[in-house]
C-alpha cells in the first residue's frame, strides 16, 4: 500500500462495506483504534486503506485496500488494474489480528467497478482533502480458489500532509 499519510479523523459520511463468501464481515465489526487511511502522492496516486474489520470470533481481520496510480478525477476505475507484486488496484487483505501489520492472505480483485462520486480539494497541497464513493467487486485468493464478493460505499479524508502533487 503507498499511503502518503495517516487520515484517520471522522468523516461527515460513513463507510459501509460488506464483505460476502469464503468469509463474512462488514464495516459495522471495525476493530476500535483501527482507522481509514487515505492519501493522494506526488505520482498522482489515490490511496484507500478501510479500518479493520473482525472475522469471526478470532482476532482475525479484514481491510480493503484500493491504489489508483492515475487518478484522474470522479468517474469509474477498474479494480483489475495490474498493482505490484502482482496484485491488483483493490484487493482485500487479511491478517491474524489487527496488531501484526503482517497479511496472511491477499484476495484479488477478479471483475467489478469502483466509482469516485464526490472529491474535494484532491491533489491541494496544503488543504484537507476528501472523497467518497461505491465498489461493486468479486475477489479470488492470490494463490488459490477462495472467492470473495465487497459491495457498499466508502468515505475518506485525506490529511493536509499527505495531499500533494
Amino acid at each position: 500500500m503507498f499511503l502518503v499519510a495517516v487520515a484517520g479523523a471522522a468523516v461527515a459520511a460513513r463507510t459501509q462495506l460488506v464483505i460476502s463468501g469464503a468469509f463474512h464481515t462488514s464495516s459495522a465489526r471495525a476493530v476500535r483504534g483501527t482507522f481509514e487511511e487515505c492519501g493522494y502522492g506526488q505520482t498522482r496516486t489515490l490511496a484507500y486503506a478501510s479500518q479493520a474489520f473482525r472475522i469471526g470470533r478470532a482476532p482475525a481481520v479484514a481491510r480493503v485496500q484500493i491504489s489508483f496510480p492515475h487518478y484522474r478525477g470522479p468517474g469509474r476505475y477498474d479494480p483489475t488494474a495490474p498493482a505490484p507484486y502482482g496484485r491488483t488496484a483493490l484487493q482485500v487483505v487479511t491478517a491474524r489480528n489487527p496488531t501484526t501489520g503482517v497479511a496472511s492472505d491477499f484476495y484479488l480483485a477478479t471483475s467489478g467497478t469502483v466509482t469516485v462520486l464526490g472529491a474535494r480539494n484532491v491533489g491541494r497541497k496544503y488543504h484537507d482533502g476528501s472523497l467518497n464513493g461505491t465498489v461493486h467487486v468479486k475477489l479470488r485468493l492470490q494463490r488459490g480458489t477462495k472467492r470473495l464478493r465487497l459491495d457498499g460505499s466508502w468515505h475518506c479524508r485525506i490529511e493536509p500532509s499527505a495531499n500533494g502533487r
